[in-house]
């Protein structure tokens, strides 16, 4: 398999590089909830888009890590969509 096999874009590819990106990319800080009475309180967390439907309020966007973040999952899908692929010829 060549670079540009295994990086084709595909429907299979974008629909498992959506749901890596959605689950664990974690580029929002949000309000997670917790209230507290002491100080310092860790009222805000950065997670990913599933986490953040969870709770409430969107504070800041990391761009720097949402772009990292399309890399890697792309790249992850590929590889799972490759290894699958493998897989799958080895049995028939």
């Amino acid at each position: 398999m060549d670079w540009k096999e295994f990086l084709r874009l595909t429907i299979g590819k974008v629909i498992l590089f959506l749901i890596i990106l959605i689950l664990f990319v974690p580029f929002i800080r949000y309000d997670n909830g917790i209230r507290c009475f002491i100080a310092p309180c860790p009222s805000d967390t950065t997670g990913s888009v599933a986490m953040w439907l969870m709770s409430g309020r969107i504070y800041e966007i990391y761009y720097s890590y949402l772009i990292i973040g399309f890399i890697i999952s792309y790249f992850v899908s590929c590889l799972i969509i490759s290894i699958f692929n493998k897989i799958n010829k080895k049995n028939t």
